[in-house]
Order: C-alpha cells, then structure tokens, then sequence
C-alpha cells in the first residue's frame, strides 16, 4: 500500500516535470520566432501595429511608411552583418596559428553555417 502512494508521488512528479518542461521549450520556440519575424517587412508592421493598437485605418495609412523603414531596418541589419564578418574575420586570423588545425576546422565550419543561415535569411526576404 505504502509502494503504491510512492510511486503514484514519482509518477505526479516525472509528468509535472515533462509538463513544464514541454511548455517551457514552446514559450521559448514562441519568443525566439516572434524576435525573428521583426527581419520580415509583414512581421516589422505587425509588431509596431500591436504595440500602438492601430485600428485598421490607421494600419493602412501607416503601411507604405512603415514599409519603408523597415527595409531601411533590413539594410542596417545586413550592414551590420557585414562589419561583424569583418571583425570574426581579423579575430580568426589572430587565434588560427594559437590552435590546432581541427580547432580551426570547427571554428570555420561553425562560420560557414552562420553565414548561410544569414544567406538564405537575405534570399528570403523579397525586396
């Protein structure tokens, strides 16, 4: 009878775990998504059309305007991405004799992949 409560107690307890587990991962996923969406003209708008409660009015006289910032907030991120590659690059070039080839490899492989997840965010997004 005792063994019985126990493992009713361990049981509530493992499915309270992989239930706030489970809802941590998709508030995160949720978070995460809804940060990206701002590199999107549709997502740019929605966002500052929320925030301001804009009636759909108002959405519709602030859309060309809106549009146009946010290519110019599209052109600042990709500007920014560039300077980075710039500095990762100076860096890679400072730390490649300290470490191992393989390190190096890694380390360059790891670049490559950022860079293409920004490459295929730039081709994406339709000018």
């Amino acid at each position: 009878m005792k063994t019985k409560y126990i493992l009713l107690l361990v049981l509530a307890l493992l499915i309270g775990v992989l239930i706030g587990s489970l809802t941590t991962g998709r508030v995160t996923r949720k978070k995460v998504e809804k940060i990206k969406s701002w590199n999107t003209r549709e997502g740019f708008r929605t966002h500052l059309f929320d925030i301001m409660e804009a009636t759909k009015d108002q959405q519709e006289k602030l859309r060309p305007m809106l549009d146009s910032f946010s290519d110019l907030h599209w052109k600042m991120i990709n500007k920014n991405w560039e300077v980075q590659n710039e500095f990762y690059d100076e860096m890679y070039k400072s730390i490649e004799p300290k470490i191992e080839k393989q390190q190096f490899k890694k380390l360059m492989d790891h670049r490559d992949e950022i860079r293409s997840e920004r490459q295929k965010k730039r081709s994406e997004r339709k000018d």
